[in-house]
């Protein structure tokens, strides 16, 4: 990977996913949530990195709407898919070398077919123990980040002047990192809550912009560091 990148990273609107509260916590009461699907393209000085792809194609290809599980629903919403949502950014899917994948859920890997040639890194690797620095310069770190998935991991991007981390889905808005309040769906609630503490520890270090894969909030705006 050679360019003239600057290091940012790019929301990237991939979709919808509606659900009801209640499928998951067991509560009688009914409230239907509609939270965005988003990826985040990472331009860096080597190239440039997906983190998630999102959704599966097949839900720009046909009906607007899908069911990903019983009870969890993918929509299109106001986006384009993956591919277009990049080039109206002004850039190439072609132009993509490495995927990371928070974890292997189809909200997060749905698109990786998408980037054929792409080398992509689907959640935590077996082989690799604690932080995994991508590039092997200090800039992006892959961090283990277990409880949503067991496979679950959330990327560190670091700049001169700030860094942003990507949480993926160990915590759907920035308050609950803050509060350490794991998400409502888990694997294990108390690797959630490690992960969660992590992670908090990390943002406090230095100035961070913290993003997180499903928060309505998200400016769609490019972050440059």
């Amino acid at each position: 990977m050679v360019s003239d990148l600057a290091l940012a990273v790019i929301p990237l609107n991939c979709g919808q996913l509606q659900f009801n509260r209640s499928v998951f916590t067991g509560d009688t009461r009914s409230t239907l949530l509609v939270l965005p699907v988003l990826a985040f393209l990472i331009l860096h000085p080597q190239g440039m990195i997906l983190f998630d792809t999102g959704l599966p194609p097949q839900l720009w290809a046909g009906s607007p709407i899908m069911e990903l599980t019983p009870g969890l629903r993918a929509k299109q919403g106001d986006s384009e898919g993956l591919v277009r949502e990049i080039e109206k950014q002004g850039y190439s899917y072609k132009d993509i070398a490495l995927i990371v994948n928070s974890h292997h859920h189809p909200d997060h890997a749905g698109g990786n077919a998408l980037i054929p040639g792409a080398i992509c890194i689907k959640g935590i690797q077996e082989d690799i123990k604690g932080d995994h620095d991508l590039l092997e310069d200090g800039s992006i770190l892959l961090l283990p980040t277990p409880g949503h998935a067991g496979d679950h991991q959330s990327m560190l991007v670091k700049g001169n002047n700030k860094q942003v981390l990507l949480t993926g889905d160990a915590c759907f808005r920035p308050h609950n990192l803050y509060d350490c309040n794991p998400p409502l769906i888990l694997e294990d609630r108390k690797e959630a809550l490690r992960s969660l503490k992590r992670l908090k520890e990390i943002s406090e270090e230095r100035e961070t912009v913290i993003l997180t894969s499903h928060d309505p909030s998200v400016k769609r705006e490019k972050v440059i560091l």
